[in-house]
C-alpha cells in the first residue's frame, strides 16, 4: 500500500510547479556547479537556523505570543467534550468510499510521504536549478523536522490513550512504551497539515490554495474513520504545524540572502574629544 502513494505525491509535486508563480529554470554555465554547492551549504546552514529558532521560540514571546498559546490549550481542552461525540459518528460510517479516504490519508501524513514531498521539491530545483522548488523543498523539510520533534515529544511525555483502547478520551499513561498511548497530538495531521500550510502558501491562485488545505482535511477524516484519534488530538497536531510553519517561513524569508551566522547588529565606534578627554560611543 505504501508504493500506492508515491506517483500521487509526484503528481502532486509536478501539479505545484505547473502552477508556481515563480517556477523558472535557470540555464547551465560553466561554474554552474560551484555555485549550486554553495546554495547547498547554504541552505543547510538556514535549515538548522530555522529548526534552532523555532524550537527556542518561547524563549522570545511576548504576552500575546503566551496568550494565543494559552488560547489554542484552552481551546483543545474544551474540544474533549466533542471527543466521545464526534468518534460515535464516525464509527457509524462504513462504506467502500470511506475506506478509501481512510487509506489516501493515513498515506499522505506518514514519514515516507513527508520525504517525497521534500526530496521530490528541493532535488527539482537542484538539477534544474529553479530557486522556487528548492525553496519550497527547504520549507518543507524544516517544517516537517521542528513541529515533528515537538509532537513525538509530546505524545510520549503525555500519553493519551487512543480510542480504540476502550479506556475513553482521560486514559493516560506518560511515556508508555505502548502505541496505544500515543494519540495526543496527532503526528499524521501534523504532516499533513505542514504539506498543507507550505504548498498553500507558495502559491498565489485562491483555488489552489483551497485545495492544499483541503489535502489536511482527507487526513484528518482518515484518522477519526479509522479510530485511531481523537478530533482534540488532530486539532491540537494541526495547531502546532500551524505555527511552527508560520514561524520557520518568516525566518526563511528573512534569511534567504543573508547568512544566519554571521552577526547583523555590528557596533560601530565613534570618538569624540570632549572637555574632559575622549567620549566613546558605540552605535548598534
Amino acid at each position: 500500500m505504501e508504493l500506492k502513494i508515491r506517483p500521487l505525491l509526484l503528481i502532486i509535486i509536478l501539479f505545484v510547479l505547473w502552477n508556481s508563480p515563480k517556477a523558472y529554470c535557470s540555464s547551465f554555465s560553466s561554474d554552474s556547479l560551484a555555485k549550486e554547492e554553495k546554495k547547498v551549504t547554504h541552505d543547510a546552514i538556514r535549515f538548522a537556523d530555522g529548526v534552532v529558532h523555532t524550537v527556542i521560540s518561547p524563549v522570545r514571546w511576548k504576552s500575546d505570543d503566551w496568550l494565543k498559546a494559552g488560547g489554542v490549550v484552552a481551546g483543545t481542552a474544551l474540544l474533549t467534550l466533542a471527543d466521545k461525540p464526534v468518534r460515535s459518528f464516525w464509527q457509524n460510517r462504513n462504506s467502500g468510499a470511506w475506506d478509501a479516504v481512510e487509506r489516501a490519508g493515513f498515506h499522505y501524513g506518514k514519514p515516507y510521504a513527508a520525504f517525497i514531498m521534500t526530496g521530490g521539491f528541493y532535488l527539482t530545483g537542484l538539477v534544474f536549478k529553479n530557486e522556487w522548488a528548492r525553496e519550497t523543498g527547504l520549507i518543507l523539510a524544516t517544517a516537517y523536522l521542528t513541529s515533528g520533534a515537538v509532537q513525538t515529544f509530546m505524545k510520549t511525555a503525555i500519553g493519551r490513550a487512543r480510542p480504540a483502547t476502550e479506556v475513553g478520551p482521560w486514559g493516560f499513561d506518560p511515556f508508555s512504551p505502548e502505541a496505544g498511548y500515543h494519540s495526543f497530538p496527532s503526528g499524521h495531521i501534523q504532516i499533513a497539515a505542514v504539506s498543507a500550510i507550505v504548498l498553500a502558501n507558495r502559491v498565489e491562485k485562491p483555488w489552489l490554495k483551497a485545495l492544499f488545505y483541503s489535502t489536511a482535511g482527507v487526513t484528518l477524516v482518515s484518522r477519526m474513520y479509522s479510530d485511531s484519534h481523537w478530533v482534540s488530538d488532530m486539532a491540537f497536531g494541526g495547531a502546532i504545524s500551524w505555527f511552527c510553519t508560520k514561524s520557520i517561513i518568516q525566518r526563511m524569508e528573512k534569511n534567504k540572502y543573508d547568512n544566519p551566522l554571521k552577526r547583523k547588529d555590528k557596533i560601530s565606534w565613534n570618538m569624540t574629544p570632549t572637555l574632559g578627554g575622549l567620549s566613546i560611543v558605540g552605535r548598534f
